[in-house]
């Protein structure tokens, strides 16, 4: 049985100015070295943004009030890689996923291990498993693990 979700969210494209702000993805880095997650929390709204940004995307205003959020959070979108990119059947299956982390408003992005795929599903609680040694560095975040 097929089945298709939809994954609720909004896609912010009113404002046309593409601009990838690095300060957000080096904060989350730095937050990284000491096992810690760090956004950025709109003093307007309330929102708050994980990589952080530099204007909320809801007030359009400039924000910039560092918070720590959880490392723990719920699976809000997953799917299973059970083949290659021609079909062909892969030796160690992945399962990629969106990730919201309490008390942050938006995603990050992982994989889940340590369950067998059958069992994961959409609001499932997660921890992240952190690398052993930290660098500050996206690939602090080795996995995401049931709790």
């Amino acid at each position: 049985m097929e089945e298709t979700r939809q994954v609720k969210g909004a896609w912010d494209l009113t404002t046309y100015k593409w601009k990838i702000d690095g300060g957000g993805m080096e904060l989350m880095c730095k937050g990284f070295k000491d096992k810690k997650v760090l956004g950025v929390k709109c003093h307007s709204c309330g929102t708050v943004y994980v990589p952080g940004v530099d204007y909320c995307r809801k007030c359009y205003i400039d924000i910039s009030e560092v918070i720590e959020v959880s490392d723990k959070g719920k699976i809000t979108a997953y799917t299973v890689n059970l083949a290659d990119i021609r079909g062909n059947p892969v030796e160690e299956i992945t399962i990629p996923c969106t990730v919201q982390l309490d008390g942050a408003d938006s995603v990050i992005m992982g994989t889940v291990d340590g369950i067998e795929w059958e069992k994961v599903y959409v609001g499932m609680p997660v921890k992240i498993a952190w690398k052993a040694e930290t660098k500050g560095v996206l690939g602090d975040l080795d996995h995401f693990e049931p709790l």
